[in-house]
């Protein structure tokens, strides 16, 4: 019986309740580390990875959109070089025969030599990559002597006759401009509704 009364003084001596403060002092003595999260600490974590969820998700679709601009770009580029090929190949002539005031569809158009539908088929169709990124359909190439762009619309280019580019907005000039002029605006539709990228040649 002695040896159990003092088994049972040792354990109540050296049970954290035995001590003045008892569990809680003895929790002050443990690390931080040790102690756990509180729920304001939880909290606070929750809505740290909250923002930086909100954040990804506002990002991304940006980052994609511009990379398909960016696409868009480098058709514009590459249609306005294949011009520049055309001309240097036709002692300096740009295949503008046949333009009108009304945008014509150059894969559609007349069939006469040096007209956007002769450089379309000799330059562009089957040999570069005109995919539109957000359809995946080839962009629609038209061309015109006029001053007035059709209304915005993803996967158009517009090349007008005897213009200048005007910064991200439709070009300046175009209107009655002669199939011999050596001057044009290569426009593109942007992503962002009403914005365009546009190349000339001035």
């Amino acid at each position: 019986m002695q040896v159990q009364k003092d088994v049972i003084s040792y354990n109540h001596k050296h049970s954290a309740n035995f001590y003045e403060g008892g569990i809680q002092k003895v929790k002050k003595l443990l690390p931080k580390k040790l102690r756990g999260f509180t729920i304001i600490e939880i909290l606070i974590v929750l809505a740290i990875a909250g923002l930086i969820l909100s954040i990804v998700f506002i990002a991304v679709p940006q980052l994609q959109r511009n990379a398909r601009d960016s696409k868009r770009q480098s058709i514009a580029n590459r249609l306005s070089s294949e011009l520049g090929q055309f001309s240097a190949n036709n002692q300096g002539t740009y295949p503008w025969v046949g333009v009108t005031g009304t945008f014509t569809n150059c894969a559609t158009g007349n069939n006469n030599n040096q007209s956007c539908y002769d450089w379309f088929n000799r330059y562009i169709n089957g040999k570069v990559n005109i995919q539109d990124p957000t359809s995946g359909s080839d962009t629609t190439i038209l061309y015109a002597n006029t001053g007035t762009l059709p209304a915005w619309s993803l996967g158009n280019v517009w090349i007008t006759v005897g213009a200048v580019c005007n910064g991200d907005r439709p070009p300046q000039g175009g209107t009655g401009a002669s199939a011999t002029s050596k001057q044009y605006a290569l426009t593109i539709a942007l992503e962002r509704s009403n914005t365009y990228y546009c190349v000339d040649n001035g």
